[in-house]
């Protein structure tokens, strides 16, 4: 872990997720506007410290990690400030079309940054292995595969699914919910470290249902990133 961190700094990268508690089905335009959603949780991870960032909840402890619980409308002050003059690139998964507009729609601080979507990476690893379109990977199976762990939750199997979230959260189960946050940041950053330091990635081929080693040498173009 103590790797991650400092390999994490000195690439002045941070894993991200945010959540909403927003209904889908209740705005004209489903999913597809992240811009309609309200902000209920951010979780970002550097390698080292844990910052979770709700209203819901005042502490929380994730194992093995130094953790801090702030306050939603302290974001883009705690932001501001930590990275002034030198803004990370955000690490997300699956993030360009929701986490991200998400989160600069609601902090406009984090419009400074760069940002990579590590599902992209897993998507076009799996075009060229194929030769064909792109697959779409769910991020608790790529982490299985490529052996990368997390400590928020005791198995990867009591991580939630997007709708359970949504589910909990109205439940008023917000702990739970942070808690799943905590977890896919962790993984994030654990595989996206895994991946760009050795410049593969494994996946499963749906044809022999056995796992593969596909180059991702694409991976040192800085053009990947996205504004």
């Amino acid at each position: 872990m103590d790797n991650l961190g400092v390999w994490m700094e000195k690439n002045n990268l941070i894993a991200f997720r945010a959540f909403s508690a927003t209904d889908a089905s209740d705005l004209p335009t489903g999913w597809t506007e992240p811009t309609k959603f309200t902000l209920e949780a951010v979780a970002l991870f550097d390698g080292r410290q844990m910052t979770l960032f709700t209203d819901e909840l005042h502490k929380m402890l994730i194992k093995d990690k130094s953790t801090k619980t702030m306050p939603l409308d302290s974001l883009s002050e705690d932001f501001v400030v930590g990275f002034e003059n030198n803004p990370p690139t955000l690490v997300g998964y699956g993030s360009s079309k929701f986490d991200l507009p998400l989160l600069r729609h609601h902090h406009p601080a984090f419009k400074a940054v760069k940002h990579i979507d590590l599902s992209k990476i897993a998507s076009d690893a799996s075009e060229k292995h194929y030769g064909e379109y792109g697959r779409r990977y769910d991020l608790r199976d790529l982490a299985t595969t490529n052996r990368r762990k997390q400590t928020a939750v005791s198995h990867l199997s009591l991580m939630m699914k997007p709708i359970a979230l949504f589910s909990e959260w109205q439940r008023g189960l917000a702990r739970n919910v942070i808690r799943t946050l905590a977890a896919e940041v962790e993984l994030i950053a654990e595989l996206y470290c895994y991946v760009k330091r050795r410049e593969e990635i494994r996946i499963i081929d749906e044809r022999t249902d056995r796992p593969v080693t596909v180059n991702c040498t694409f991976l040192r173009d800085e053009m990947f990133e996205e504004e």
